[in-house]
């Protein structure tokens, strides 16, 4: 089985096509709104048609739209499993991961608001200084998508263990600028140094499938990405961590009582 915290699939195909996987595939549908003109209304039809094909698992990725005549106040977050405030750039919000910006008292308040809506934040996408002060300001966190490398969408040690220490879910990319994997088997490479340091308990896959094309050939689809737990279970992990890693972790905090 097989979790995926983050794919593009709803803002790049605008439609659910996408999510027509194999039952043992859970996969959340994170709209892109830095993507969208009339972000508000494109949300609304794609969570709309998302919704209408029984696709449960929806988040959007940048809240940014909803700066505007202070559209957080009263804007539905009950229907997404999490949201993030913005993108890579400073927004109304916060600081993106390649600008300088800090958490702003707006974005405090749309902190309350998401979380209020029952929807988690994603600290994925903020720069290291509004990543910290959104993790003081938010009861219920995850990093959606990210690496562990020295690029400014990844997380340094410093932020890993801040998030570890929250009990914080973190989806792991397939993106190689944020992983320097080639590779399946430098993924699993990966996930393995993460383990050895802090355990299987909070890692996740958060693939940014159809958010990328900087993604290995032989791990750029599902059937493909399963294949790196059979590397795992070859290595001497056992199924049950296995398991955490691809499905537990992430389905635990999906299903959280809100």
């Amino acid at each position: 089985m097989l979790f995926d915290l983050h794919n593009d699939f709803a803002t790049r195909f605008l439609n659910a096509d996408y999510c027509k996987f194999r039952s043992t595939n859970i996969v959340t549908a994170a709209i892109w709104t830095s993507e969208l003109s009339d972000a508000k209304s494109r949300v609304n039809d794609i969570t709309r048609r998302l919704k209408e094909a029984g696709h449960a698992h929806i988040a959007i990725e940048d809240i940014g739209f909803t700066a505007h005549g202070e559209g957080y106040k009263q804007f539905d977050f009950s229907t997404y499993f999490y949201c993030s405030l913005t993108w890579n750039y400073n927004n109304a919000f916060a600081g993106g991961a390649l600008d300088d910006g800090r958490l702003t008292p707006i974005g405090k308040c749309a902190i309350k608001a998401i979380e209020d809506g029952g929807c988690c934040i994603d600290l994925a996408h903020l720069n290291k200084k509004s990543f910290y002060d959104a993790l003081d300001s938010a009861k219920n966190v995850l990093c959606s998508h990210t690496g562990f490398n020295e690029h400014p969408r990844s997380l340094d040690e410093g932020q890993i263990k801040a998030l570890v220490e929250r009990n914080a879910v973190i989806g792991l990319c397939t993106v190689q600028a944020f992983t320097t994997a080639h590779s399946a088997i430098l993924f699993a490479d990966v996930i393995d140094r993460f383990v050895q340091k802090y355990g299987c308990d909070n890692l996740a896959l958060g693939t940014d499938f159809n958010g990328s094309d900087d993604i290995p050939d032989d791990i750029n689809d599902y059937d493909k990405l399963l294949n790196v737990r059979d590397i795992l279970i070859n290595r001497g992990y056992s199924q049950n961590d296995v398991n955490k890693i691809f499905f537990e972790n992430a389905n635990t905090l999906y299903n959280k009582e809100k």
